[in-house]
């Protein structure tokens, strides 16, 4: 919807679709307002029907823990995703994280926002590397991270900083992300038992969102919890 009823600004969204006619980002199917995606693509995004307590990833039933969580404590209380990143949820983090898509953040914080548990203080997002941010000029975790903070109405800062560059995570093996996640991060203040909501755009191995809160509860913030957009695995 167009954030004024002025005809001025209806006179504007008259000629804005008339020149540029909005569609869908991900299938080109031309669409009768403003929203990024149609109603057939996002009814496309799969969603897990039973999650992991802790880590969030599909389960089945009957079940209340995953294997890894079964045996392994993880730093943050708990971590949801939107779905398996695949298909439309796939296509949608790409807009997000390599185009900087800002329609596309605002669905996707409003869809993590329906997937908080409990109460947080502040909101963050894992922090870009430097060299990434200044070839793209955006970073997509903070695209979400703020649009999930406006959705929940809190507030949001940038509470981690990276220490030191790391190479790309993307089809890495599980042993070497965690090794390249270690000692990562870094708090940007102290904190004062503050509880945290951590965003990220996708969880794979978890290690990247694990030394992030690890990083935030040694600088004295208080429990961290997790929302990032897909996941890589699941058991459903």
């Amino acid at each position: 919807m167009w954030p004024s009823t002025s005809p001025a600004a209806r006179w504007l969204l008259g000629w804005v679709e008339l020149l540029f006619p909005p569609h869908c980002l991900v299938c080109g199917k031309g669409l009768g307002g403003l929203a990024p995606l149609c109603a057939d693509c996002f009814a496309e995004i799969r969603r897990w029907q039973k999650v992991c307590e802790i880590c969030g990833v599909g389960i089945g039933p009957g079940l209340d823990l995953c294997e890894e969580c079964a045996v392994e404590a993880k730093p943050f209380l708990w971590a949801r995703s939107i779905g398996p990143y695949e298909g439309v949820l796939r296509a949608l983090v790409f807009l997000v994280k390599y185009e900087g898509e800002r329609m596309v953040a605002k669905l996707l914080a409003q869809e993590m926002a329906k997937l908080f548990l409990g109460e947080v203080a502040v909101v963050t997002w894992v922090p870009p590397d430097p060299l990434r941010l200044k070839q793209r000029g955006f970073h997509g975790a903070e695209l979400l991270g703020r649009e999930v903070a406006e959705v929940l109405d809190l507030p949001a800062q940038p509470l981690l900083r990276k220490v030191a560059h790391s190479p790309e995570q993307v089809g890495r093996p599980r042993e070497e992300r965690i090794r390249a996640m270690h000692g990562l991060f870094a708090a940007t203040r102290k904190g004062h038992g503050e509880s945290v909501l951590l965003v990220d755009d996708v969880l794979t191995t978890g290690a990247t969102v694990a030394e992030g809160a690890r990083a935030l509860q040694e600088a004295g913030f208080g429990e961290v919890a997790v929302l990032t957009c897909a996941r890589t695995a699941g058991r459903e």
